[in-house]
């Protein structure tokens, strides 16, 4: 499976992207850093990296999107991924994780992922239309 890692920002610094990739292991998150980079790609913004790395298939992976924007504001998207394939997708805006797609049951490994990474939750929407 592969996915993008990147860190990257305008030369301004108004504007900034950040992707960071956790597994699961016995219940502990850990974040994954020794994959494999597949090849460079240039960065979304002027300054930073963009790899595309390989996560192996077997295990669970949680995979984080944050992009800041000029009013400072963070949004992001947080993919969770077992046996290499999506199981459940979530969105975060104002603060809040809504539940887009897929299982619910990731949705405590994903807070306690945010509780660890000091990142504040107001809110948790767990309903799917």
């Amino acid at each position: 499976m592969e996915v993008y890692l990147e860190n990257s920002k305008s030369k301004t610094g108004k504007h900034a992207i950040r992707t960071l990739i956790f597994e699961v292991k016995n219940n502990e998150l850990v974040e994954f850093k020794n994959f494999q980079v597949k090849n460079k790609l240039p960065p979304t913004y002027r300054v930073g990296e963009k790899d595309v790395i390989v996560v192996p298939d077997k295990g669970i992976f949680i995979h984080l999107v944050f992009i800041k924007n000029i009013k400072n504001k963070v949004r992001g998207k947080v993919k969770v991924y077992k046996d290499g394939h999506i199981v459940s997708e979530m969105n975060y805006r104002k603060l809040k994780l809504k539940l887009v797609n897929g299982d619910q049951s990731y949705i405590e490994q994903v807070k306690a992922l945010f509780e660890k990474l000091k990142i504040p939750v107001k809110g948790v929407n767990t309903k799917l239309k």
